[in-house]
């Protein structure tokens, strides 16, 4: 069976979904699988897993709106994490460097 037009689908859910609570329970039953099995064919089919697949979009698009000036500690809120330290801490990892604002010379 190919999954990649649901896969597809998810991808898209989640990205105008991210600042809602995503759960891979919520995710998966929006496409009608069960957890195990949604999970287990959307890391076949990505290479990475369901919830490491959110926090990484949830991350990049956290690293737009912070370059767009809005304060670090908003942007970690509203993207899901419960204390801006540990946004920080997941930015530094992904990024390689602390998430700054972007500075208007």
């Amino acid at each position: 069976m190919d999954y990649s037009e649901s896969i597809e689908r998810t991808k898209e859910y989640i990205r105008f979904h991210l600042t809602e609570d995503l759960s891979a329970e919520k995710i998966a039953a929006h496409e009608g699988y069960s957890v195990f099995h949604f999970c287990r064919i959307f890391k076949e089919y990505t290479g990475e897993s369901l919830m490491h697949y959110v926090r990484g979009k949830r991350l990049e698009f956290a690293e737009k709106e912070i370059k767009n000036g809005e304060p670090t500690s908003l942007v970690a809120y509203k993207f899901g994490f419960e204390t801006p330290s540990g946004f920080a801490r997941a930015y530094e990892k992904k990024f390689g460097e602390k998430p700054r604002r972007k500075m208007n010379a």
